[in-house]
């Protein structure tokens, strides 16, 4: 589990399958993912299944659930999956659109490529983002992150922002 001054960040459960539709589902939250918003409870438990719940046990690491310390609420996630078609890392976050705005996300980024790097021993990591995704790029580059080349993933093109140390 990691920690900052507003939220904790921890491995999703299957108890989180509600909050989990909730964050995939939203067209406007999904919009620069190249996904399509999910529909059902049972999509988003087979989806939780098979990425951050495979992603733990396969890498170690994986997208964690971003907690509302003042709430208790499932907020959002981000966290490290790893991308075979880079061989690399990659920082994903995903908030709720009433905690858009308020730093939130740039709060848990950083606390996730720091243990990427220190704990983790990751020396890269990447973040793939939108060129239209305005929000992601000022927090990948808040979080001192360099944007690179302009590549092609999912169908769409996404800039290659790394953090490397």
């Amino acid at each position: 589990m990691l920690e900052t001054p507003r939220l904790l960040l921890r491995h999703f459960t299957l108890e989180d399958v509600p909050a989990f539709l909730a964050m995939n589902a939203d067209p406007e939250i999904v919009r620069y993912t190249g996904q399509q918003p999910l529909v059902s409870l049972e999509e988003a438990e087979a989806w939780l299944k098979a990425a951050p719940l495979a992603d733990y046990a396969r890498y170690g690491y994986g997208r964690l659930a971003v907690v509302d310390k003042a709430s208790g609420q499932v907020i959002g996630f981000c966290g490290i999956k790893f991308l075979p078609e880079f061989g690399l890392p990659e920082l994903g976050y995903r908030l709720l659109p009433a905690f858009w705005g308020q730093g939130l996300i740039t709060e848990a980024a950083k606390v996730v490529l720091e243990h990427g790097h220190a704990e983790l021993g990751l020396p890269h990591i990447l973040a793939l983002i939108h060129p239209d995704n305005n929000g992601s790029i000022r927090v990948a580059e808040k979080l001192g992150m360099v944007r690179g080349e302009l590549a092609q993933y999912g169908g769409m093109p996404v800039w290659l922002y790394a953090s490397v140390r």
